[in-house]
């Protein structure tokens, strides 16, 4: 008889890897890169769930009987869903703990300036992939050549966090101990006037939501000679949210109207000590569309966008 074991739900962690070009020996794309020798990164999860996901491929064979019929189950490969709240690591010039998500949604990473650590979107097929270990049930479940899709939830009143869907090659599932990770994540802050500032076009406005998504078209793929995880389109969309102001000094009517169909940079800073500073902005996006709406019986915008410049990420 199995002996039933008192798992608990709350805990879960995860632990990742990128990919290093200058390893020595030298990394395989797609291998285990802890087991290689990497050091692993830990980070602070929210709502973390893992599962396998499996195809199921109908032979749709003739026989004698009626019913259900056995299925060939393909496909394997695992998906983890999360968030990472938005927040710093503690050093301004050292990257947040959860920085190799960010690279393996397909942004770089550049720590020349020595004031901060900028995330820039890449489009030429440079991004690097990564190894995951993600801890659960007395088990360890290992994700290869792992890519993300990114968001941001940026709500006033709350903890903003990143939106995060890991894809990974099924590498693994191995009765495990848990790790005595140290989380290198600096305390949030709420979302409020205190800590957060929103402009759009170089404007400060009174935000109430800004939420986005880089849209990364992940797809695992399996073929004779090759299985992997890609991305393979970037396409950021989002929503922005403020308080009404005066017509003179804000018209999105005449924005979505115009024959020029301007494109607008959008920022939000959150966060004012150094070392838990982090900024989320676009130098062009189109305002969509736009329609009323309502925070605490205050009238509000609420306008979709397209991202056409490419977002960027830092922390200071």
């Amino acid at each position: 008889m199995a002996v039933f074991q008192k798992y608990k739900t709350s805990r879960l962690v995860l632990a990742l890897a990128v990919f290093n070009a200058t390893a020595d020996p030298a990394l395989t794309v797609g291998e285990d890169y802890i087991a290689a020798g990497e050091t692993p990164v830990y980070v602070r999860t929210k709502n973390a769930t893992i599962n396998l996901q499996v195809e199921q491929l109908d032979r749709e064979l003739d026989d004698a009987t009626l019913g259900f019929k056995e299925q060939l189950l393909v496909g394997h490969h695992f998906t983890i869903e999360c968030e990472v709240e938005i927040a710093g690591r503690g050093t301004a010039t050292t990257p947040a703990a959860y920085a190799g998500l960010i690279q393996m949604a397909a942004f770089d990473q550049d720590i020349s300036s020595g004031t901060h650590v900028d995330h820039t979107q890449l489009d030429d097929d440079s991004w690097i992939d990564g190894t995951i270990y993600f801890y659960a049930a007395g088990r360890s479940h290992k994700l290869l050549n792992a890519q993300v899709e990114l968001g941001w939830n940026v709500s006033n009143g709350a903890v903003g966090v990143f939106p995060l869907t890991i894809t990974g090659v099924y590498g693994g599932v191995a009765a495990d101990g848990f790790p005595s990770p140290t989380f290198n994540q600096a305390k949030p802050v709420k979302v409020g006037n205190q800590y957060t500032t929103f402009t759009l076009d170089g404007v400060e406005y009174a935000m109430v939501n800004f939420t986005g998504n880089q849209n990364n078209e992940v797809n695992y793929t399996d073929l004779p000679g090759y299985e992997g995880v890609s991305i393979d389109d970037i396409a950021p969309e989002g929503e922005i949210e403020i308080l009404a102001p005066a017509h003179g000094d804000f018209d999105p009517f005449a924005i979505v109207r115009s024959e020029t169909q301007p494109l607008l940079p959008v920022s939000v800073v959150h966060g004012t000590t150094a070392g838990n500073i982090v900024t989320i902005s676009n130098p062009q996006i189109q305002i969509l569309g736009v329609g009323y709406g309502d925070f605490e019986g205050k009238r509000t915008f609420v306008m979709p966008f397209g991202g056409i410049g490419k977002t960027a990420i830092r922390t200071a």
